[in-house]
């Protein structure tokens, strides 16, 4: 009979173990099939917790279409307030949980911190120019007023010969890459949606969110 193992660290706002938690697994059934309880445990004085099972906890009448569990986990308070309820994980034997909890209280009309992604990564760019114009402001301040060796106020003079073909260089390359990034951005979507990652929903301010990380495994943990 196939065993399966949940195993994770729950630690609070301030990132300190948070230790006494009841937290319970459940399978994700779908339809009129109740979800099944797999188990649950206590996080301990290192905010560690694991849940064993096997297939007898999820395979009931429907056992033909369960196939492997579909895990989520429900954490609760000392009070039994539900802190936090972890999104549907499919497994085929194990999953990792590194979870962090936090008081975060959204705010329905805060800025949308990822608007205007594009415009900003192509003003970045902008400042590529910038950097060769300040460079070459610099050589000539150093050219026009310091006592310098003959060998260094050469390749000085020779470097800034060239400004003019490195700015017309950076240009043209700031040029392209917006036309390249541009055009990404708008086929893929991303000058709208911003940045969403792992951890990061997609209005932060304005949506409450605990951090939660899950790995998936197949193998034994690899942490203590």
């Amino acid at each position: 009979m196939a065993k399966y193992y949940l195993r994770g660290k729950i630690i609070d706002r301030d990132t300190k173990a948070a230790k006494g938690l009841k937290v319970l697994a459940f399978d994700d059934d779908p339809l009129l099939n109740p979800d099944d309880f797999l188990g649950e445990d206590t996080t301990d004085s290192q905010g560690i917790f694991e849940i064993n099972f096997d297939e007898s906890k999820f395979q009931g009448f429907l056992g033909l279409l369960e196939g492997t569990p579909d895990v989520y986990l429900v954490v609760r308070g000392d009070n039994g307030r539900e802190m936090i309820k972890t999104r549907v994980e499919q497994t085929r034997r194990e999953l990792e949980y590194h979870i962090k909890l936090d008081d975060h209280r959204p705010d329905p009309n805060a800025k949308d911190i990822y608007s205007d992604n594009l415009s900003r990564i192509i003003a970045m760019l902008g400042e590529v120019g910038n950097m060769v114009d300040y460079e070459n402001a610099i050589n000539l301040d150093t050219l026009s007023n310091g006592d310098l060796p003959a060998e260094v106020r050469e390749r000085l003079e020779q470097f800034t010969s060239g400004y003019h073909d490195r700015r017309n260089n950076a240009q043209s390359l700031i040029a392209l890459l917006n036309g390249v990034i541009g055009t990404i951005f708008e086929e893929r979507g991303f000058a709208t949606i911003g940045y969403d990652g792992p951890q990061v929903p997609r209005f932060p301010r304005q949506e409450a969110y605990n951090q939660t990380i899950i790995w998936p495994r197949k193998e034994g943990f690899k942490w203590a």
